[in-house]
């Protein structure tokens, strides 16, 4: 299952996410199944909990829910296109360090523009109670 991951700092843990697909859907309602699929239909389908194919109708609905957690995500896309490079960023906070001016430098000033730029939504993350509920 393809997953994008980051340290939320404002909570200092790590965040995992999925990136929204049918193969992901299908991981994360049928974790351990091999299966083919074409046009909708599973060509081939192996469980070894003995499990049956998800409907295609349930397939959807996880993957809009995988979309809704991608899209509150955004801005922790958004911003790590748009913070200076780390080798800028170290020179920014040793100027800043030297200069005795860590309260509101030009490392702090970079960052707050980014994360003003691209603010966190107010909305809560999305939860539809599905296995992969990263919520809890």
């Amino acid at each position: 299952m393809t997953t994008r991951k980051f340290i939320r700092s404002d909570i200092g843990e790590l965040v995992e996410y999925p990136v929204p697909g049918v193969d992901t859907a299908i991981d994360v309602l049928r974790p351990g199944a091999r299966w083919g699929l074409a046009n909708r239909t599973f060509t081939d389908w192996e469980d070894d909990e003995g499990r049956e194919a998800p409907e295609w109708k349930e397939v959807e609905e996880e993957v809009l829910r995988e979309v809704e957690i991608y899209n509150y995500y955004l801005y922790e896309r958004d911003r790590e296109k748009e913070y200076p490079q780390m080798k800028d960023q170290l020179d920014m906070l040793w100027h800043d360090i030297k200069n005795g001016n860590l309260e509101n430098g030009t490392w702090i000033a970079a960052m707050d523009k980014v994360k003003a730029k691209f603010p966190k939504p107010d909305e809560p993350l999305p939860s539809t109670g599905s296995p992969f509920d990263i919520n809890n």
